[in-house]
C-alpha cells in the first residue's frame, strides 16, 4: 500500500508526464494542478508531524523537512501561477519553451525527494539532480550571461557535490548505514566528514568563499526560477547538511559547532557587505539570499531554539523573497532594465509591485512585526557564548537591513510614467509576501498567547 509520503513525489512526478504532452494548455493546468495538490497535502503532512515524526521505508519527515516540505510546495505553486504572466512575456528562448513546464515540475520533484529522504545518499542524488535540472532553466532566455552563469553554476555546484559524496563515503564506511539517524561514529570520522560536507553541501547552500555561482545564477535566471532557487534549493541543501551536523554532534564531535557557526557568521558578514555596493537589483536579492543563509547555518550550529529560529528564519524568508524575485520579473517587463538607478517611483507606477518590494525587503531583513526579526533576536542571544561570531551576525544584520532597504527606497518612491501591470501579474508577488505577513503576525499572537 503506498503510504502518504509517496504521494510528495507521485504528483509533481505526475506533472512531469503530463507537461510533456504536445499541448500548452495541458502543461500549464497539469503543473498548476499538480503544485496545488502537493501544497495540500504538504499542509496536512506538517500537521500530522507536530503529533510525532512520519516514517515509510526509505522516507522520513520530522517537524524540520516538514517544514522544508511546505516551503518547496508552497513556491512551486507560486512559481507555477506566475509562470503563465512570465512565459508570456519571453521572445528568444535558448531551450524551447515547451520543456519549461517539465522541467519546473522535475525541479521541485527532485527537491521533495531530498527533503523526504532518510538515507543521505538518496538526498545527495536528488541534490544532483536538481542542478542539473536548474541549470537548464535558467538558460531559458537566450543571453549569453545566462549561458555563462548557468555553465559556472553546474561546474562549481557539481564540484561541491563531488566533495559532499567524499563525506558520505566516509559515513556508509565508518557508519554501515545512511539513514541519518541511526549513523554512529567516532568523534574523528565524523569531523572529517562534516568538514566534507561543510565545503561540499556549502556550495550549493551558497556559503563563502564558495558562494561564487550564486549572484550569477540568481541574477540570470527568469523571475519563478530565481524564487525556486532561493526559497526552496538552498534551503534543501541545509537540511541535508543539517543532518549531517546532527550525527557529528552525537559523535560527539562537538568542536564541529565553532566551524559552522564560523562559516556561517562570514557568509552573512560578507554578503551584507556586498548588497551595498550593487548596481543590478537580482544580484542584489541574490546576496540577500546569501546573508539570509549565512544566519540561518550560524543558528543550527547552536542546536536548540537557535536551530528552530534558523528554520523560522527559512519559512519567512521563502515567501517574501520569492515575492521579491517575481516582483523583479514585473519591474523588468516595465521598466526594461536591472539596474537600481533606471527603476524609480515603483510605488507610483506600479503599485501592488511597489508595495511588494518594500514590504518583501523589511520581511527579508528582519524588520518587525515579520518573525524574521524574533528568529535573528534569538539565533544572536544563542551567539554570545562566542563574541567573535555575535560581532559579526550583529554587523551582517545591521548592514544588510540599511543597504538593502536603502536600495528599494531608492526604487520605491518618486516620479515614473511607464506602462502599467496586469494585475494578475502584481497579484502573485503580493499574495506571497502578505504570506509571510500573515504567518508573521500568527507567530507574535502565538508568543503572546504562550507568555
Amino acid at each position: 500500500m503506498i503510504g502518504l509520503l509517496w504521494f510528495l513525489v507521485i504528483f509533481p512526478l505526475g506533472g512531469v508526464l503530463f507537461s510533456l504532452l504536445p499541448y500548452p494548455k495541458v502543461k500549464q493546468n497539469s503543473t498548476l494542478v499538480a503544485s496545488l495538490i502537493t501544497t495540500i497535502l504538504s499542509i496536512y503532512i506538517i500537521c500530522k508531524v507536530l503529533r510525532g515524526d512520519i516514517t515509510d521505508g526509505w522516507m522520513f519527515v520530522d517537524i524540520y523537512s516538514a517544514i522544508i516540505i511546505l516551503l518547496i510546495s508552497c513556491v512551486y505553486f507560486l512559481s507555477s501561477a506566475y509562470s503563465v504572466y512570465f512565459l508570456k512575456t519571453v521572445k528568444d528562448t535558448f531551450i524551447s519553451v515547451d520543456f519549461y513546464y517539465p522541467l519546473l515540475n522535475l525541479f521541485a520533484l527532485s527537491m521533495l525527494f531530498t527533503a523526504v529522504s532518510a538515507n543521505i545518499g538518496l538526498m545527495w542524488i536528488g541534490l544532483e539532480t536538481s542542478t542539473v535540472v536548474s541549470a537548464l532553466l535558467i538558460v531559458l532566455e537566450k543571453k549569453k550571461a545566462g549561458a555563462e552563469a548557468a555553465w559556472r553554476y553546474a561546474i562549481i555546484a557539481s564540484a561541491g557535490m563531488g566533495i559532499a559524496l567524499l563525506s558520505i563515503i566516509i559515513i556508509q564506511f565508518v557508519g554501515k548505514t545512511l539513514i541519518w539517524y541511526n549513523v554512529k561514529l567516532s568523534p574523528f570520522a565524523a569531523s572529517v566528514a562534516l568538514a566534507l560536507a561543510l565545503v561540499g553541501f556549502g556550495t550549493k547552500i551558497g556559503l563563502f568563499p564558495m558562494h561564487t555561482w550564486l549572484p550569477d545564477a540568481h541574477g540570470s535566471a527568469p523571475p519563478p526560477i530565481s524564487a525556486m532557487l532561493s526559497a526552496t534549493l538552498l534551503p534543501v541543501a541545509l537540511l541535508t547538511y543539517f543532518r549531517i551536523f546532527l550525527i557529528a554532534i552525537a559523535s560527539k564531535a562537538y568542536h564541529v559547532i565553532g566551524l559552522t557557526a564560523f562559516f556561517g557568521a562570514i557568509t552573512a558578514l560578507v554578503a551584507s557587505i556586498l548588497i551595498i555596493q550593487q548596481q543590478n537589483f537580482k544580484r542584489m536579492f541574490a546576496y540577500s539570499t546569501m546573508d539570509v543563509m549565512g544566519i540561518a547555518v550560524a543558528g543550527i550550529a547552536f542546536g536548540g531554539k537557535a536551530a528552530e529560529a534558523s528554520f523560522l528564519l527559512l519559512i519567512v524568508h521563502a515567501f517574501a523573497k520569492s515575492g521579491l524575485f517575481f516582483s523583479t520579473g514585473n519591474i523588468i517587463a516595465v521598466y526594461k532594465t536591472k539596474k537600481i538607478e533606471n527603476v524609480r517611483g515603483l510605488l507610483n507606477s506600479t503599485q501592488l509591485t511597489g508595495i511588494t518590494m518594500v514590504l518583501g525587503a523589511l520581511a527579508v531583513t528582519g524588520a518587525p512585526p515579520f518573525a524574521s526579526f524574533i528568529a535573528e533576536l534569538v539565533i544572536l542571544s544563542y551567539s554570545f557564548k562566542m563574541p567573535l561570531i555575535t560581532a559579526m551576525l550583529a554587523i551582517s544584520i545591521f548592514t544588510s537591513f540599511l543597504a538593502l532597504n536603502y536600495h528599494v527606497a531608492k526604487m520605491s518612491f518618486g516620479d515614473a510614467k511607464v506602462n502599467k501591470m496586469p494585475v494578475y501579474a502584481e497579484l502573485i508577488p503580493f499574495l506571497s509576501v502578505a504570506i509571510a505577513l500573515v504567518f508573521s503576525l500568527g507567530v507574535w499572537i502565538y508568543i503572546e498567547v504562550m507568555l
